[in-house]
């Protein structure tokens, strides 16, 4: 059985992450081993920039207690959470991708034995417009949101650590990300 391997998707708000996996995910579904996790949040799914499954915070602490998350991390205001189907997942020696929280990833390496992290960026107002175009914030907060967005401290236990521009097309950035997901060696 080949070793499972956890790839922690980070990156500031605006980056693109989301839009990022799904675009990649189209392109791998048929690529035995390649998971990609549903994150659960606090927050309803616009369905656009987001893909996630929503629980009220009241729901998403009993089912922290009840150990229904491998992986839990607060960020904006909102809890955050992966099903612990992506550690059994990982446990089959299955690559297991998931955009985490940079703050997330200590307990990201405790939790998954392998850990490669992968970086997407895009230049600072190029995330401002983003953030302001979903319409949650306003120009002002997010500029603050850049403002004290979280520097990356990729812990020395990870195996991996990329990172990809995501400033530009979109098929850039796909292209790199599904170069790390399917190394040419398969």
């Amino acid at each position: 059985m080949r070793e499972g391997l956890f790839v922690a998707i980070v990156g500031p708000s605006g980056a693109g992450k989301d839009t990022l996996l799904r675009a990649v995910a189209d392109d791998v579904y048929d690529h035995p081993g390649i998971i990609f996790v549903r994150r659960v949040i606090t927050r309803l799914s616009d369905g656009i920039t987001e893909d996630h499954d929503t629980m009220t915070p009241e729901e998403f602490e009993a089912g922290r207690a009840a150990g229904l998350f491998c992986l839990s991390w607060r960020a904006h205001g909102l809890s955050y959470g992966l099903p612990r189907s992506a550690l059994n997942d990982v446990n089959q020696g299955n690559t297991v991708v998931a955009n985490v929280s940079r703050t997330a990833l200590a307990e990201a390496v405790r939790t998954f034995d392998r850990v490669a992290v992968v970086e997407i960026t895009a230049d600072p107002e190029i995330l401002i417009e983003r953030i302001i175009a979903r319409g949650r914030e306003s120009a002002d907060e997010a500029r603050a949101r850049i403002a004290r967005s979280v520097s990356l401290q990729v812990p020395h236990a990870a195996c991996f650590h990329a990172r990809i521009d995501n400033s530009g097309p979109i098929a850039v950035a796909k292209e790199r990300l599904i170069g790390i997901l399917r190394p040419s060696s398969e």
